[in-house]
This record gives C-alpha cells, sequence and structure tokens, in this order.
C-alpha cells in the first residue's frame, strides 16, 4: 500500500486502513496512549481530541522515521 498523502477523518478509518499491518493496540503503545482509550476513540464512545490526534500525528510519525532505521543483515 502506497501512503503518500494518507489522511484520515476518523481513527477508525485510519486504523482499518493500516490494520494489515498495525493492531489497535500496538497504535497504543506506539503513541503511549491508555489502549481502553484508543478502541474507545476508535469504536467512537469517546470523541477523540486535537490533543490526542496531535500526539497520534506526532508519535506514528516519530515511529515510521524509527522504523526507517531498522535493518535486517542476515536471514
Amino acid at each position: 500500500m502506497n501512503f503518500d498523502n494518507c489522511q484520515f477523518h476518523s481513527l477508525e478509518d485510519m486504523l482499518d486502513a493500516l490494520s494489515p499491518y498495525i493492531s489497535a493496540r500496538a497504535l497504543a503503545r506506539i503513541c503511549e496512549i491508555n489502549k481502553g482509550q484508543l478502541l474507545q476513540y476508535k469504536s467512537g464512545v469517546k470523541k477523540i481530541g486535537s490533543k490526542n490526534i496531535a500526539k497520534i500525528n506526532d508519535k506514528l510519525n516519530n515511529f515510521a522515521i524509527e522504523l526507517q532505521k531498522v535493518k535486517l543483515l542476515e536471514a
């Protein structure tokens, strides 16, 4: 999947698109957000605020940068 200019209007849509690669629980760990809280945001039980949207965007982008440093040397 090409993630160039991927923008989502809900956490649910974003997690659906990322689901082949990352789970909601993994995203919660990466973003340092309580997994129960993140799942409530995903399901719509709680509305996600702009502060947590910014935190998710920042942490996910930082994770992507760090992931680029991972190399497999031998199999």
